[in-house]
Protein backbone atom coordinates (compact mmCIF):
# COMPACT_ATOMS: atom_id res chain seq x y z
CA UNK A 1 0.00 0.00 0.00
CA UNK A 2 1.23 3.28 0.39
CA UNK A 3 5.31 4.18 1.86
CA UNK A 4 6.86 3.06 4.68
CA UNK A 5 5.66 4.60 8.03
CA UNK A 6 9.05 3.86 10.46
CA UNK A 7 7.64 5.44 13.25
CA UNK A 8 4.57 6.33 15.13
CA UNK A 9 5.44 9.21 18.28
CA UNK A 10 2.86 9.08 20.87
CA UNK A 11 3.26 11.29 23.85
CA UNK A 12 5.01 8.99 26.33
CA UNK A 13 7.15 6.85 23.48
CA UNK A 14 8.24 5.85 20.23
CA UNK A 15 6.54 2.83 18.22
CA UNK A 16 9.44 1.67 15.78
CA UNK A 17 11.60 -1.12 14.92
CA UNK A 18 14.34 0.47 16.02
CA UNK A 19 12.76 1.28 19.87
CA UNK A 20 11.77 -1.56 23.11
CA UNK A 21 8.11 -3.01 21.79
CA UNK A 22 5.27 -0.93 22.68
CA UNK A 23 3.37 -3.03 25.07
CA UNK A 24 -0.67 -2.83 25.97
CA UNK A 25 -2.10 -4.11 29.12
CA UNK A 26 -5.39 -5.18 27.62
CA UNK A 27 -8.08 -4.36 30.45
CA UNK A 28 -10.82 -4.77 28.40
CA UNK A 29 -13.71 -5.72 30.37
CA UNK A 30 -11.52 -7.25 33.29
CA UNK A 31 -12.28 -4.47 35.53
CA UNK A 32 -15.43 -6.16 35.91
CA UNK A 33 -17.58 -2.70 35.75
CA UNK A 34 -15.31 -2.04 39.45
CA UNK A 35 -13.18 1.48 39.23
CA UNK A 36 -11.59 -0.04 42.11
CA UNK A 37 -10.31 -2.91 40.28
CA UNK A 38 -9.80 -0.29 37.31
CA UNK A 39 -7.63 1.73 39.08
CA UNK A 40 -5.61 -1.20 40.72
CA UNK A 41 -5.24 -2.84 37.22
CA UNK A 42 -3.62 0.67 35.92
CA UNK A 43 -1.26 0.39 39.23
CA UNK A 44 -0.40 -2.92 38.62
CA UNK A 45 0.42 -2.46 34.62
CA UNK A 46 2.42 0.38 35.58
CA UNK A 47 4.56 -2.18 37.86
CA UNK A 48 5.12 -3.96 34.58
CA UNK A 49 6.58 -1.40 32.63
CA UNK A 50 3.94 -1.69 30.08
CA UNK A 51 3.22 1.37 27.55
CA UNK A 52 -0.16 1.79 27.90
CA UNK A 53 -3.67 0.47 29.07
CA UNK A 54 -6.61 -0.03 26.64
CA UNK A 55 -10.34 -0.63 27.61
CA UNK A 56 -13.25 -1.33 25.25
CA UNK A 57 -16.63 1.41 24.88
CA UNK A 58 -19.97 0.05 23.31
CA UNK A 59 -22.80 1.22 22.86
CA UNK A 60 -25.18 -1.58 24.10
CA UNK A 61 -27.80 -1.31 21.81
CA UNK A 62 -25.71 -0.34 18.83
CA UNK A 63 -23.04 -2.67 19.26
CA UNK A 64 -24.62 -5.93 19.38
CA UNK A 65 -27.76 -7.70 17.61
CA UNK A 66 -31.20 -7.68 19.51
CA UNK A 67 -31.57 -10.95 19.44
CA UNK A 68 -27.83 -11.88 21.11
CA UNK A 69 -28.82 -8.97 23.35
CA UNK A 70 -32.42 -10.76 24.48
CA UNK A 71 -30.74 -14.32 24.67
CA UNK A 72 -30.33 -15.52 28.36
CA UNK A 73 -26.72 -15.39 29.59
CA UNK A 74 -26.94 -17.09 33.15
CA UNK A 75 -23.33 -18.76 33.73
CA UNK A 76 -20.32 -18.51 36.37
CA UNK A 77 -18.90 -15.91 33.95
CA UNK A 78 -22.11 -13.76 33.50
CA UNK A 79 -23.11 -10.72 35.33
CA UNK A 80 -26.37 -10.77 34.48
CA UNK A 81 -29.98 -12.89 33.25
CA UNK A 82 -29.16 -11.52 29.86
CA UNK A 83 -26.32 -10.70 27.42
CA UNK A 84 -28.00 -7.52 27.34
CA UNK A 85 -27.69 -7.25 31.17
CA UNK A 86 -24.25 -9.02 31.27
CA UNK A 87 -22.76 -6.13 29.27
CA UNK A 88 -24.54 -3.30 30.92
CA UNK A 89 -22.82 -4.21 34.18
CA UNK A 90 -19.35 -4.08 32.50
CA UNK A 91 -19.57 -1.26 30.43
CA UNK A 92 -17.96 2.12 31.82
CA UNK A 93 -19.55 5.37 31.60
CA UNK A 94 -17.43 8.70 29.91
CA UNK A 95 -17.13 10.62 32.72
CA UNK A 96 -15.10 6.95 34.36
CA UNK A 97 -13.43 6.79 31.11
CA UNK A 98 -12.46 9.82 31.79
CA UNK A 99 -11.12 9.63 34.97
CA UNK A 100 -9.62 6.36 34.33
CA UNK A 101 -7.71 8.08 31.34
CA UNK A 102 -6.34 10.77 34.04
CA UNK A 103 -5.40 8.15 36.53
CA UNK A 104 -3.60 6.82 33.64
CA UNK A 105 -1.35 9.27 32.55
CA UNK A 106 -0.75 10.37 36.11
CA UNK A 107 1.28 6.93 35.64
CA UNK A 108 3.05 8.12 32.53
CA UNK A 109 0.46 5.39 30.73
CA UNK A 110 -0.86 5.89 27.64
CA UNK A 111 -4.24 5.27 27.56
CA UNK A 112 -7.58 4.35 25.19
CA UNK A 113 -10.12 2.34 24.40
CA UNK A 114 -11.71 0.72 21.26
CA UNK A 115 -15.12 1.62 20.01
CA UNK A 116 -17.09 -0.92 19.71
CA UNK A 117 -19.45 1.36 17.15
CA UNK A 118 -19.49 4.61 16.05
CA UNK A 119 -21.99 6.21 18.93
CA UNK A 120 -19.24 5.05 21.35
CA UNK A 121 -15.91 6.52 19.09
CA UNK A 122 -17.73 9.84 19.25
CA UNK A 123 -17.83 9.77 22.76
CA UNK A 124 -14.25 8.60 23.08
CA UNK A 125 -13.00 11.49 20.64
CA UNK A 126 -14.23 13.88 23.30
CA UNK A 127 -11.21 12.44 25.71
CA UNK A 128 -8.89 13.16 22.93
CA UNK A 129 -7.19 10.20 23.08
CA UNK A 130 -4.14 9.98 21.30
CA UNK A 131 -4.05 6.80 19.61
CA UNK A 132 -7.20 4.23 18.32
CA UNK A 133 -7.69 0.80 17.86
CA UNK A 134 -10.11 -1.34 15.21
CA UNK A 135 -10.79 -4.73 16.73
CA UNK A 136 -10.67 -8.13 14.86
CA UNK A 137 -14.03 -7.74 15.16
CA UNK A 138 -14.45 -4.65 13.33
CA UNK A 139 -11.81 -5.12 10.23
CA UNK A 140 -15.07 -5.66 8.13
CA UNK A 141 -17.22 -2.94 9.22
CA UNK A 142 -15.69 -0.23 7.03
CA UNK A 143 -18.01 2.21 8.36
CA UNK A 144 -16.53 2.41 11.87
CA UNK A 145 -13.09 1.74 9.86
CA UNK A 146 -13.77 5.65 8.23
CA UNK A 147 -14.94 7.04 11.13
CA UNK A 148 -11.59 6.44 13.02
CA UNK A 149 -9.96 6.90 10.06
CA UNK A 150 -11.38 10.61 10.22
CA UNK A 151 -10.21 11.35 13.32
CA UNK A 152 -6.58 11.95 11.52
CA UNK A 153 -5.00 9.79 14.53
CA UNK A 154 -2.52 7.05 14.84
CA UNK A 155 -4.55 3.34 14.61
CA UNK A 156 -3.91 -0.05 15.76
CA UNK A 157 -5.85 -2.40 13.96
CA UNK A 158 -5.79 -6.08 15.00
CA UNK A 159 -6.32 -8.62 12.03
CA UNK A 160 -7.61 -11.96 13.33
CA UNK A 161 -10.32 -13.83 11.68
CA UNK A 162 -9.50 -11.95 8.75
CA UNK A 163 -8.64 -12.60 5.00
CA UNK A 164 -5.72 -10.69 3.28
CA UNK A 165 -8.68 -9.30 1.25
CA UNK A 166 -10.78 -7.85 4.04
CA UNK A 167 -7.56 -6.58 5.14
CA UNK A 168 -6.88 -5.10 2.23
CA UNK A 169 -10.21 -3.19 2.47
CA UNK A 170 -9.52 -1.49 5.52
CA UNK A 171 -6.34 -0.14 4.69
CA UNK A 172 -7.34 1.45 1.95
CA UNK A 173 -9.45 3.37 3.79
CA UNK A 174 -6.36 4.08 5.95
CA UNK A 175 -4.51 5.14 3.34
CA UNK A 176 -7.04 7.09 1.56
CA UNK A 177 -7.18 9.51 4.79
CA UNK A 178 -3.28 9.42 5.72
CA UNK A 179 -3.62 7.34 8.47
CA UNK A 180 -0.79 6.08 10.52
CA UNK A 181 -1.19 2.73 11.37
CA UNK A 182 0.27 -0.20 12.74
CA UNK A 183 -1.28 -3.60 12.18
CA UNK A 184 -1.15 -6.25 14.96
CA UNK A 185 -1.03 -10.12 13.90
CA UNK A 186 -3.80 -11.77 15.55
CA UNK A 187 -5.62 -14.89 16.44
CA UNK A 188 -9.39 -15.02 17.60
CA UNK A 189 -9.13 -17.72 19.43
CA UNK A 190 -10.18 -17.94 23.11
CA UNK A 191 -7.88 -18.59 24.63
CA UNK A 192 -5.28 -19.53 21.63
CA UNK A 193 -3.84 -22.65 21.25
CA UNK A 194 0.16 -22.48 20.57
CA UNK A 195 0.15 -24.30 17.38
CA UNK A 196 -2.72 -22.10 15.81
CA UNK A 197 -0.29 -18.79 16.06
CA UNK A 198 1.17 -18.97 13.17
CA UNK A 199 3.55 -16.24 14.28
CA UNK A 200 5.32 -15.87 10.39
CA UNK A 201 2.21 -14.05 9.23
CA UNK A 202 4.40 -11.35 10.98
CA UNK A 203 6.43 -11.58 7.53
CA UNK A 204 3.47 -11.75 5.52
CA UNK A 205 1.96 -8.69 7.11
CA UNK A 206 5.36 -6.58 6.73
CA UNK A 207 5.99 -7.73 3.39
CA UNK A 208 2.08 -6.91 1.91
CA UNK A 209 1.53 -3.82 4.20
CA UNK A 210 4.81 -2.23 4.14
CA UNK A 211 4.09 -0.66 7.67
CA UNK A 212 4.73 -1.21 11.11
CA UNK A 213 3.68 -4.68 12.75
CA UNK A 214 2.74 -6.12 15.96
CA UNK A 215 1.13 -9.28 17.94
CA UNK A 216 -1.99 -8.73 19.72
CA UNK A 217 -2.33 -12.32 21.66
CA UNK A 218 -4.65 -14.90 23.38
CA UNK A 219 -2.56 -17.59 24.49
CA UNK A 220 -2.79 -18.47 28.34
CA UNK A 221 1.23 -18.30 28.24
CA UNK A 222 3.37 -15.48 29.01
CA UNK A 223 6.15 -17.28 26.86
CA UNK A 224 5.50 -16.74 23.71
CA UNK A 225 4.55 -13.12 22.44
CA UNK A 226 7.99 -12.01 23.48
CA UNK A 227 9.41 -14.09 20.41
CA UNK A 228 7.68 -11.92 18.06
CA UNK A 229 10.02 -8.67 18.54
CA UNK A 230 12.82 -11.46 16.48
CA UNK A 231 10.16 -11.07 13.57
CA UNK A 232 10.52 -7.42 14.04
CA UNK A 233 7.19 -6.91 15.69
CA UNK A 234 7.10 -3.57 17.18
CA UNK A 235 4.55 -3.70 19.68
CA UNK A 236 2.58 -6.43 21.82
CA UNK A 237 -0.51 -6.87 23.01
CA UNK A 238 -2.05 -8.77 26.17
CA UNK A 239 -5.27 -9.23 28.23
CA UNK A 240 -4.52 -8.29 31.61
CA UNK A 241 -6.14 -9.20 34.89
CA UNK A 242 -5.33 -9.08 38.50
CA UNK A 243 -6.19 -13.01 38.73
CA UNK A 244 -7.14 -14.92 36.24
CA UNK A 245 -9.87 -16.95 38.27
CA UNK A 246 -11.77 -14.01 38.46
CA UNK A 247 -15.49 -13.90 37.60
CA UNK A 248 -15.29 -12.87 33.94
CA UNK A 249 -14.97 -14.30 30.64
CA UNK A 250 -11.30 -13.02 29.47
CA UNK A 251 -9.81 -13.14 32.51
CA UNK A 252 -8.57 -17.00 32.09
CA UNK A 253 -7.27 -16.16 28.80
CA UNK A 254 -5.76 -13.07 30.35
CA UNK A 255 -2.15 -12.17 31.87
CA UNK A 256 -2.02 -11.49 35.54
CA UNK A 257 0.71 -9.29 36.81
CA UNK A 258 3.44 -11.82 37.37
CA UNK A 259 3.30 -13.29 33.72
CA UNK A 260 2.90 -9.67 31.97
CA UNK A 261 6.13 -8.80 34.08
CA UNK A 262 8.21 -11.83 32.50
CA UNK A 263 6.97 -10.92 28.60
CA UNK A 264 8.21 -7.09 29.23
CA UNK A 265 10.87 -8.11 30.09
CA UNK A 266 11.85 -11.10 28.06
CA UNK A 267 10.58 -8.87 24.96
CA UNK A 268 12.93 -6.15 26.09
CA UNK A 269 16.29 -8.96 26.24
CA UNK A 270 15.17 -10.26 22.96
CA UNK A 271 14.70 -6.65 21.48
CA UNK A 272 18.21 -5.93 22.37
CA UNK A 273 19.92 -9.73 21.31
CA UNK A 274 18.02 -9.00 17.75
CA UNK A 275 20.94 -7.29 16.36
CA UNK A 276 21.22 -6.56 12.77
CA UNK A 277 20.98 -9.12 9.66
CA UNK A 278 24.93 -9.00 8.95
CA UNK A 279 27.20 -11.63 10.43
CA UNK A 280 30.45 -9.75 11.84
CA UNK A 281 32.83 -9.99 14.73
CA UNK A 282 31.70 -7.99 17.81
CA UNK A 283 33.63 -5.58 20.12
CA UNK A 284 32.78 -8.21 22.99
CA UNK A 285 34.35 -11.06 20.67
CA UNK A 286 38.01 -9.42 20.49
CA UNK A 287 39.51 -10.43 23.21
CA UNK A 288 38.43 -14.32 22.66
CA UNK A 289 39.64 -13.60 19.68
CA UNK A 290 43.46 -12.47 20.42
CA UNK A 291 43.83 -15.15 22.77
CA UNK A 292 42.70 -17.93 20.85
CA UNK A 293 43.79 -17.07 17.59
CA UNK A 294 46.67 -14.61 18.22
CA UNK A 295 45.00 -11.59 16.77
Amino acid sequence: MDGMVNEIKLSKCVISENDYPFIIAEIGNNHNGDMKIAKKLIDEAEKCGVNAVKFQTKDIETAFPQELLNKNYEGPNSFGKTYREHKQVLELSFDQLKELKLYSEKRNLIFFSTPFDIKSLENLDKLDMEIYKISSFHVTDLKLVEAIATKKKPVIMSTGMSTIKEIDAAVDILDKYNCKYLIMHCVSSYPADPKDLNLRAINVLKKKYNCLVGYSGHETSANIAPSVVLYGACAIERHFTLDRAMKGPDHALSLAPPGMDILVKRSRVLFEARGKEEKFVTDSELEARKKFRGY
